[in-house]
């Protein structure tokens, strides 16, 4: 059975996590140095927000407001896809 994933209104990424730029690529790490993600410009800015102040609808307004994109239904859809991946891999609550 799998593991139904519970999201929050407003996402939270875990106090832990330090952005970090190596070799020109943008990593993200946790304070036991057991994780090291390599992120995209979105989804580091969508993780900026996931703070606990803001819903999913509020960040992608944002991440809108920051980037050139034409279509904003399909930036709210990445925005979502982005924020429920985080919350699968345990980055946001």
């Amino acid at each position: 059975m799998q593991k139904k994933i519970q999201r929050r209104r407003y996402p939270r990424a875990r106090a832990d996590l330090r952005f970090h730029s190596v070799g020109g690529r943008l990593l993200l790490r946790d304070g036991a140095g057991t994780r090291d993600n390599q992120l995209d410009f979105a989804s580091a800015l969508v993780l900026t927000y996931c703070d606990g102040r803001h819903d999913p609808h509020a960040i992608a307004d944002a991440v809108a407001g920051s980037m050139a994109h034409s279509d904003r239904e399909t930036l709210r859809a990445d925005v979502r896809r982005i924020i429920e991946s985080f919350t699968s891999d345990g980055i946001v609550v």
